[in-house]
């Protein structure tokens, strides 16, 4: 890890354009002359445009058709994280994978995969390399129900799927705090001090994402609750059932921080991975009282959301203009307007971060865009210390080198609380 950003090197997503070739005719045009002629080439001109605009239709009504499926992805709560990988053997204690990327990265990780008789998930825990060659990678790993050779598998940040009892022995309870919409459930873990933690996961994740700093916040003292928010798994809906990054789940966070306040906290400090980061802004942006607030840790967060989906759809191969149709359709689809979640347009409106912020982001990132956290270091440099971790995914700072970040989270926490 390194605190001194590089710049992000600019590159330019516009494809060029392509021109269809000329080319000489090859046959005596008719004349002018010859009966029939023009009515003729006249249909066959016709004829041609309208297939050639069905064509078009049926692209661009293609196109928009998996932009819409794409968008309900990212709005609607969803636990089916597709599978792109497979086991290719499993011994006890250690898994072999295909070599990519991902199986390759040096780490902590988390590993999933899919029995094939019963379409049942199961979960393990990802060690160090332990041998590769060219094709394979075998690695650690710890799991209750080893996996079969060729059953679907996918290399996740999230290092362990349950609570805090059973994946780290950690003396919890199983709360609800009021939300606006109703009893909200959380982890709450107790601590010795009265600077409450409060973690708020990310899209497509859970609380279990909060696992990973958990049993550091707990040695240092610091009561942790881990929250979930409106149409979270097990949590209260609103009418939409969908995502609103940020836009509503503001709201809940607010809840918790009074709930905090409301048994004994002198003060919280708020942790948020990826959308859980754009809610902690969101929340500092509109809350009517943001005084408890001591901290913000950040870890990926979507601070600009066109630009995250600027880099998926950039990822995917496909042109710049149908990033803006997507951001369209996700706008539409959650009905919010995207530039009203803007963290670095609104910070910039208002003058800044007013509470220490510290930001952890991998320039391995293919969702939030590293550039943006540079971004937010670079506008506000002494209120914002960003954590560059070189090759890291999305929220995977911490899997990346776990010493490390827990150094840089515990040395930020005992400057600001």
């Amino acid at each position: 890890m390194k605190r001194e950003p590089s710049p992000p090197m600019p590159h330019d997503r516009t494809p060029p354009g392509a021109t269809a070739p000329e080319t000489a005719a090859t046959e005596a045009a008719p004349t002018d002359s010859a009966p029939g002629c023009r009515p003729r080439r006249s249909r066959l001109r016709r004829r041609l445009a309208a297939g050639l605009a069905g064509v078009l239709a049926l692209a661009v009504g293609g196109t928009a058709g998996l932009l819409w499926f794409a968008a309900g992805r990212l709005v609607r709560p969803m636990d089916d994280t597709p599978l792109n990988t497979y086991i290719v053997a499993s011994a006890p204690g250690t898994v072999t994978l295909p070599a990519t990327a991902d199986s390759r990265y040096p780490g902590t990780f988390g590993l999933i995969w899919q029995d094939k008789e019963t379409d049942r998930r199961h979960h393990g825990t990802l060690g160090p390399v332990l041998a590769s060659d060219d094709d394979t990678v075998t690695r650690e790993l710890t799991a209750d129900t080893p996996p079969v050779p060729r059953a679907e598998a996918k290399v996740i940040v999230t290092v362990w799927n349950s609570d805090p009892g059973r994946a780290l022995g950690l003396d919890h309870q199983d709360v609800t705090y009021p939300g606006e919409l109703g009893p909200m459930p959380a982890w709450f873990l107790p601590g010795t001090g009265t600077t409450w933690v409060i973690q708020v996961h990310g899209l497509g994740a859970g609380r279990a994402a909060g696992l990973r700093t958990m049993s550091q916040l707990h040695d240092l003292g610091h009561p942790v609750l881990d929250i979930t928010y409106r149409n979270d798994p097990g949590a209260p809906r609103d009418s939409s059932n969908t995502r609103h990054f940020g836009d509503t789940e503001w709201r809940d966070l607010d809840a918790a921080v009074r709930y905090a306040r409301d048994r004994g906290a002198t003060g919280v400090v708020l942790l948020g991975h990826s959308m859980g980061g754009g809610i902690v802004e969101t929340y500092l942006q509109r809350a009517a009282d943001t005084s408890a607030v001591r901290a913000v840790v950040l870890d990926s967060p979507a601070l600009d959301y066109r630009a995250t989906l600027d880099t998926i759809v950039s990822g995917l191969g496909l042109p710049a203009p149908v990033a803006a149709l997507q951001a369209g359709i996700v706008g539409l689809r959650s009905d919010v307007d995207l530039d009203d979640i803007d963290a670095l347009a609104a910070n910039r409106r208002t003058g800044g971060p007013q509470q220490p912020v510290l930001l952890f982001h991998g320039t391995g990132d293919t969702v939030v865009p590293y550039a943006t956290s540079a971004e937010f270091a670079r506008d506000w440099p002494d209120k914002v210390g960003l954590v560059t971790v070189e090759g890291a995914s999305h929220t995977g700072a911490w899997n990346a080198d776990p010493i490390a970040y827990a150094e840089e989270l515990a040395a930020f926490l005992a400057r600001h609380t």
